[in-house]
């Protein structure tokens, strides 16, 4: 796992778990790192493996390792890092980006008993065909590279360990607060909903990445906000 650090070193820290397929060098993370830093935080962003054998080793024990060096620290968590970001206690504040709490299902989804039987296989290469690089499901602004770079195939084993770690995730903080849209084709809108009430759910119009959604302008201050007080920055 890696991890960047971006913004003032006196800044108040902020944890950016990015999700599964982007990349720090992305132009829509670099847009969401800068609205970060401009706003004085100390930007600590994770870059995840696209490969996982084990959940609590290669995912949730390197960044609570880390941030067992931190002494306080705000947490974003986009997509699959918004299931890490489940997993982590002691941030003074929770937002989540379109979590990755659940598979979608249905016509854009898959079906459960597949992935039943998918999660069976003990295989770590990454062998199956993900629909989820196009433009119209990440967000009209991602670019080429964005579209080109991320994964276009999943491991067996990342369908087992995130069905598991779905399952078994802790609850989420009473003030906690969720950004997603209702059009996501990526993550579970059902188990969004179902783990977090409207009053502290903002929805926005777009993709999967709010970061790359042409709503972002019109959502960044109210996200600073959110990762700055929590759920009462949506009080009113």
């Amino acid at each position: 796992m890696r991890v960047e650090q971006y913004g003032p070193e006196t800044g108040p820290n902020l944890v950016w778990i990015l999700g599964w397929g982007n990349r720090l060098h992305h132009e829509n993370v670099g847009w969401l790192v800068d609205r970060f830093t401009e706003a004085g935080y100390r930007v600590h962003a994770f870059h995840i493996p696209d490969v996982v054998a084990e959940f609590e080793r290669d995912y949730l024990g390197p960044v609570d390792s880390y941030l067992s060096k931190l002494d306080r620290f705000r947490l974003v968590g986009h997509s699959a890092g918004g299931l890490i970001a489940a997993y982590v206690d002691g941030a003074e504040t929770t937002t989540y980006l379109s979590p990755f709490w659940g598979f979608p299902r249905g016509l854009t989804g898959v079906d459960d008993r597949l992935l039943s039987l998918i999660a069976r296989l003990p295989v770590t290469r990454p062998i199956l065909p993900v629909g989820t690089g196009s433009r119209a499901a990440i967000g009209a602004l991602a670019t080429d590279r964005e579209l080109r770079e991320g994964p276009s195939r999943a491991a067996p084993t990342f369908i087992r360990e995130s069905r598991r770690a779905q399952r078994d995730r802790p609850p989420v903080a009473d003030d906690a607060v969720v950004f997603c849209t209702l059009a996501d084709s990526v993550v579970s809108t059902r188990a969004i909903g179902e783990t977090v009430p409207p009053e502290r759910t903002v929805l926005y119009d777009g993709g999967h990445e709010l970061f790359a959604s042409p709503s972002r302008e019109k959502q960044v201050d109210t996200l600073l906000a959110a990762v700055d007080a929590g759920a009462e920055a949506l009080d009113g």
